[in-house]
């Protein structure tokens, strides 16, 4: 039934944008600018109280077909500005409109998105809501990894795992396997519930990241409970007429607190190149190389052993393409390979060992947008990626200098993922209330290693189609539903969701939504085999999918929006409620015998505040949010909260000063105290057990970063700046109950400087 119901929505689709080509149309071009004379990018331009139009390009072009008439060309900035001109299109001759303007400065054009989004648009049209790091925020944040990125950014908390060399992140309250990591839309395979995908990317290839809180499974499908993380890359621009290139080139050099040797060794390295070629007729190749060198940092160790393990990056990346107005194919490759070295003193004084943690991965996309007409527009997306990790324990003889592999437990371990990713989806603008996306999504993982039983396979076909419709225009709903046609776990029947937005005025906007989530089971929970003397797991090939219901709300004051100033707040509440969530539970027949079971739940809430203002060279924003996380044992002791409460700010501030080309950025963020309940059994002098519920969490802690970029030439950047301004460290842990053990959670290696130059040409050839 479902297969009948996906083939006619296909034959639907197929004929009406057959039925869009024949009719009998002229071609409709122009170009629109700003009033400072700026190219406006991802304008609408549409013909009044008629469904044909189009978006401008880059460049500020645009084309589409139209019937001769006449006809009222509405010019719609995405930030909500309007402009009309009365046209004649004309059944012979040219009909280019080259003099459209829109009035506001680009300055104050808003953020276009991509991620959920049935094609570009504003964050102001967008039913999601979505945050978007910028390139020109990259840049002032002078980032040498994603993490450097996102540790001040609200809502989002990073973790490290100090054994292995990793950092993790939760987003709003939810972290691993709830937050789906996307490639330009591709979902990034991982070894476990830590993000290693995110500290993996290459930054010097980013354009932006773009973050949507809150379930989007109809879309996206498993692990995107939380909210998903879109890393979008740099790509080649059309084609202009004339054969063009680029070059980059940066060099990052960073201490690790005090300590720091030159371009390698002690503290951290980045360097890369990036070329691009644009040939008129189209075609784009771009590529770039980039090493991470980081020699990690000793704190309070001594001997060989360093508290944060050294770690060497290199990273390729390559693309051909392929871009015209109503076609654009291209195919990508991300290669990495990485080495994590953990230096220790040895059991013995004449020997010494090292434990490396070698790191391969390959990333392949290839993804085709066809805009058959203004009604029809078909994209698919293909990808393979290929991970493998492998733990080497190796111990040396100082006196000899002989090596040799260590036989202890988990001294040697060997992990491969392969995933097929296959994706196809079509919108189709039925007129200008109503939009289809209809989309057919196939995924294929597998794993083995020492630590997986065999070579198992998980994959599913699912079916999803979600509509977007516009009754007025203060109005717009959005409704869809992900189906399964075929899996390898226990899949949920449906999964829904609903979005919805209300312009209550040309200013203020409110959005309400609810979403239904789903996370599949993982390879390692379905079939971990873990065995040793401190470890007996397995994973339960039975195990089905989470589940949450997330209901989410909120309202946007644009307060000014004018030429030359913008100042817009927003607030936001949420609340996830989790079902059959997966926890590792020990069996009551067998001690110390652990198995995976569906039987937890949890639940999550809060609120964010965001503030941004834009006046002249000054751009600031300052968001503050309190977040809660589930107590369960709420459930048993009503005197007991249902929810531990934490607060977050965050606030970003920088000044652009057009007459020397300096840019002074500042970031900084507040994570607050967070405590939750444990339960605690202790067995007394006579031998009676008592049992009691206590606190336990991190203290608060500060963040923050300063600096500051120097325009020397056209083509030639100085940057130089102090990260980590108030000496971070670590913090440790408190708790109610005296006999606790105290514990420490390493965040920062202390306050460290930087100094980077950058240089990029272009030209034509």
């Amino acid at each position: 039934m479902l297969k009948s119901v996906f083939l006619f929505l296909l034959l639907v689709v197929f004929c009406g944008g057959v039925a869009g080509q024949k009719a009998g149309r002229v071609k409709v071009s122009g170009t629109v600018k700003t009033t400072d004379g700026v190219p406006a990018e991802f304008i609408n331009i549409q013909l009044k109280n008629t469904s044909f139009g189009g978006i401008s390009d880059g460049k500020g072009n645009f084309e589409f077909t139209a019937p001769p008439g006449e006809y009222t060309l509405v010019v719609q900035s995405i930030a909500a500005h309007r402009e009309e001109y009365p046209v004649v299109i004309r059944a012979e001759g040219e009909n280019h409109f080259p003099g459209l303007v829109i009035r506001e400065n680009v300055s104050q054009l808003e953020e276009v998105v991509v991620t959920g989004q049935f094609s570009p648009q504003s964050m102001r049209n967008s039913l999601y809501k979505v945050r978007t790091i910028s390139s020109k925020q990259i840049r002032q944040k002078a980032a040498t990894s994603v993490q450097s990125l996102l540790n001040t950014e609200i809502g989002i908390r990073l973790s490290n795992d100090m054994a292995l060399g990793e950092t993790d992140f939760e987003l709003m309250g939810m972290s691993g396997n709830n937050v789906k990591v996307l490639l330009d839309g591709v979902p990034l395979i991982d070894r476990g519930a830590t993000k290693q995908s995110l500290s993996q990317i290459d930054v010097n290839s980013i354009e932006r990241v773009e973050l949507v809180e809150g379930p989007m499974s109809v879309v996206y499908g498993t692990d995107a409970l939380a909210g998903v993380i879109n890393i979008i890359t740099k790509k080649g621009s059309s084609g202009s007429g004339d054969h063009t290139f680029n070059v980059g080139v940066r060099v990052q050099e960073e201490s690790m607190g005090k300590e720091y040797h030159a371009f390698t060794g002690e503290g951290l390295h980045n360097e890369n190149i990036d070329l691009g070629f644009n040939l008129k007729n189209g075609m784009f190749l771009n590529g770039g190389f980039t090493r991470n060198n980081n020699g990690g940092w000793k704190g309070d160790l001594t001997g060989r052993e360093k508290r944060w393990h050294p770690k060497d990056q290199n990273l390729y990346h390559a693309m051909l393409g392929y871009r015209e107005r109503d076609l654009s194919v291209w195919y990508r490759l991300d290669f990495l390979d990485e080495q994590i070295t953990t230096p220790m003193n040895g059991s013995e004084p004449e020997q010494i060992s090292d434990k490396d943690f070698l790191t391969k991965r390959y990333t392949h996309q290839l993804q085709a947008n066809w805009r058959l007409d203004h009604k029809l527009n078909v994209n698919a997306v293909l990808s393979y990626q290929d991970y493998n990790r492998r733990t080497r324990t190796t111990i040396t003889n100082v006196e000899t200098g002989e090596k040799w592999l260590s036989l202890e437990d988990a001294s040697q371990d060997k992990t491969g993922y392969q995933a097929w990713i296959a994706r196809g989806t079509a919108v189709w603008n039925i007129s200008q209330k109503l939009s289809l996306q209809p989309g057919l999504e196939y995924q294929w993982n597998r794993g083995e290693g020492g630590r997986i039983d065999g070579s198992p396979v998980v994959s599913d076909l699912a079916f999803f189609l979600s509509a977007e419709y516009k009754p007025w225009e203060w109005m717009s709903l959005r409704p869809g539903v992900r189906t399964f046609l075929m899996a390898d776990y226990d899949a949920p029947v449906a999964v829904p969701s609903v979005l919805t937005k209300f312009s209550l005025n040309p200013h203020m906007d409110i959005r309400l939504s609810y979403a239904y989530g789903f996370r599949s089971p993982t390879l390692q929970e379905l079939y971990f085999s873990f065995h040793n003397a401190n470890h007996n797991i397995d994973g339960n090939p039975d195990l089905k999918a989470e589940y949450s219901n997330n209901v989410t709300g909120s309202f946007t004051w644009r307060i000014l929006h004018g030429d030359k100033i913008r100042l817009t707040t927003t607030l936001n509440g949420f609340f996830n409620d989790f079902r059959d969530r997966i926890s590792l539970v020990e069996d009551i027949a067998e001690s110390n015998h652990n198995t995976y079971y569906n039987i937890s739940r949890y639940k999550t809430t809060g609120a964010t505040w965001e503030n941004s203002l834009a006046w002249k060279g000054l751009s600031a924003n300052v968001s503050a949010s309190l977040i809660g996380r589930y107590n369960r044992y709420s459930e048993g002791d009503k005197d007991l909260p249902a929810f531990r409460f934490s607060p977050e700010l965050s606030a970003s501030v920088s000044y652009h000063i057009a007459k020397s080309g300096t840019d002074i950025s500042f970031f900084y963020k507040f994570t607050g105290e967070r405590k939750e309940y444990y339960y605690k059994e202790t067995t007394q002098p006579d031998g009676t057990k008592t049992s009691s519920i206590y606190l336990r969490g991190l203290k608060s802690y500060h963040n923050g970063d300063l600096t500051v970029t120097q325009k020397i030439t056209r083509f030639l950047n100085l940057n130089a700046g102090v990260k980590n301004l108030f000496g971070l460290t670590s913090i440790s842990t408190i708790a109610e109950s005296p006999d606790d053990a105290v514990s420490t959670s390493y965040l920062g290696c202390g306050r460290s400087w930087s100094v980077g130059l950058s240089c990029y040409l272009n030209g034509k050839f």
